[in-house]
């Protein structure tokens, strides 16, 4: 029997919730005598003091004139076995056991003591973990209670370099840090705020790991706004060879990809963290309200022949987008074991912005040939190469850029005024694209609008 009997002591009525309620007046029992009964022991104990820390009352209590502090909860409750010294000493598990747990199993190497916050000594363990090879010290009401090793729970409690830290765990991320020491310090599962520098412009921004993680780097300055795994769904598609548009419109809706194959059209959704039954932080549906918007699409795919394939993407983790997709029609439709995902890998880590630039620096300074090459739309590569322009990526004008140039007459008489050119000798050259030259005979006369919208070519060329 464990009990401290309380009637003698001041009481009043306690605050909030408990207004009502009386409650033991802690302040004004400094000094009384409280007997209690603890298994075969029964005697009297003396109230020396009462303070508050964070917010919850502690006592100074005397027993045979040692003195400990208790939480006024655990002295209501007669937990006196540390001023008694009744302790209970027996370990439930001994040295070399096995521990089996969720995410490891631990081998116990010695029995210990662990103080508590309450500076008790709590039955504890050293343990080396079996799975990573961890050695630390565990409590046993927490190894009772499923808790096991620190690196390897979920979320990790500690790092193991070369084990769980991020340059093991997810080392393109790492490389993204503005202080490669972080990534030794930092965990996937961090909610920490880390700084990261963008490999294409420089810039620098602040990250949680975790959303990191699990959404990709997006640079706001350079960046493309396409998704994680949309970048897989792209590389992937390119790779098979086939002829696809990404960022598809039908009627007011978009879809990720459009192919068809056999005859028979086909929409591949790369269903993200936003949206598809998840809170979409962008437009700020709810779950269900995402849902009926894709039900709705996918009826409108229905009624005009058009088969959805999904793939769950909800982590921006490659492994994880690979194995839905080999689960997936995609793998009965094509050949996916051609397919090298660490160009996917790679592919993701660009930005589409670089890309385009890099096109225009090479030569190619017609933004409706890089549309062709990156099978994306003219407006769409447009607004890279004009954020590119802006960053110093590249050195686009938009005027040139759809402009068709005339690069040589065969003499000095020649007469061009308001996009018209009127050939009087031999011969001349116009570039139509970077690589197509085309060849116009004597006498012949031709309109060329400068801004490349149009043309007309009044006689034969050829």
């Amino acid at each position: 029997m464990r009990k401290v009997f309380l009637d003698d002591l001041p009481k009043k009525y306690g605050v909030g919730a408990n207004k009502d309620k009386l409650c033991i007046d802690w302040i004004n029992s400094i000094g009384k005598i409280v007997s209690f009964t603890y298994q075969d022991i029964s005697g009297e104990l003396e109230i020396i003091n009462h303070y508050k820390i964070s917010g919850r009352h502690y006592l100074d209590i005397k027993y045979n004139n040692k003195i400990v502090k208790i939480e006024s909860g655990s002295f209501l409750n007669c937990t006196l076995g540390n001023l008694l010294n009744k302790v209970i000493t027996d370990f439930k598990y001994n040295i070399n056991d096995i521990v089996n747990l969720k995410f490891s199993d631990i081998k116990i190497l010695e029995q210990i003591r662990i103080p508590s916050d309450k500076s008790i000594l709590m039955k504890g363990y050293k343990y080396k973990c079996l799975n990573c090879g961890n050695e630390d010290q565990i409590r046993e009401n927490d190894l009772n209670n499923g808790k096991g090793c620190n690196v390897c729970c979920i979320p990790s409690k500690k790092i193991l370099i070369g084990y769980n830290d991020l340059w093991t765990t997810h080392f393109k991320i790492a490389c993204l840090m503005k202080y490669p020491q972080d990534g030794y310090e930092s965990t996937h599962g961090s909610d920490k705020y880390k700084i990261f520098v963008c490999p294409d412009c420089g810039f620098e921004k602040p990250y949680l790991i975790h959303n990191l993680i699990k959404f990709g780097f997006s640079c706001p300055k350079c960046g493309d706004g396409i998704s994680f795994a949309n970048k897989v769904g792209f590389s992937l598609l390119e790779q098979l060879n086939i002829d696809f548009k990404p960022e598809h419109n039908f009627y007011k809706y978009r879809f990720d990809f459009y192919f068809e194959l056999n005859d028979i059209k086909y929409n591949l959704e790369m269903d993200g963290a936003l949206g598809h039954g998840n809170y979409n932080t962008l437009s700020k549906l709810s779950a269900q309200e995402t849902r009926e918007k894709d039900k709705e699409r996918d009826n409108f795919t229905k009624i005009h022949n058009i088969k959805v394939i999904r793939i769950d993407c909800l982590k921006s983790d490659l492994e994880y987008i690979k194995n839905n997709i080999l689960n997936s029609q995609l793998n009965e439709l094509f050949d996916l074991s051609i397919i090298d995902w660490n160009k996917c890998d790679e592919f993701t880590n660009k930005s589409l912005v670089k890309i385009a630039c890099d096109y225009w620096n090479s030569g190619i300074k017609i933004s409706s040939e890089i549309s062709k090459i990156m099978k994306l739309s003219k407006a769409t590569i447009i607004s890279y190469l004009k954020k590119g322009e802006k960053l110093g990526l590249c050195n686009y004008n938009a005027y040139n850029a759809g402009r068709r140039k005339i690069i040589q007459l065969s003499s000095e008489d020649k007469f061009i005024k308001n996009g018209l050119v009127l050939l009087k000798h031999k011969e001349i050259y116009i570039l139509i694209t970077l690589v197509i030259v085309v060849k116009i005979n004597l006498n012949l006369k031709l309109q060329v609008v400068l801004n490349g919208c149009t043309k007309k070519i009044m006689k034969k060329c050829f």
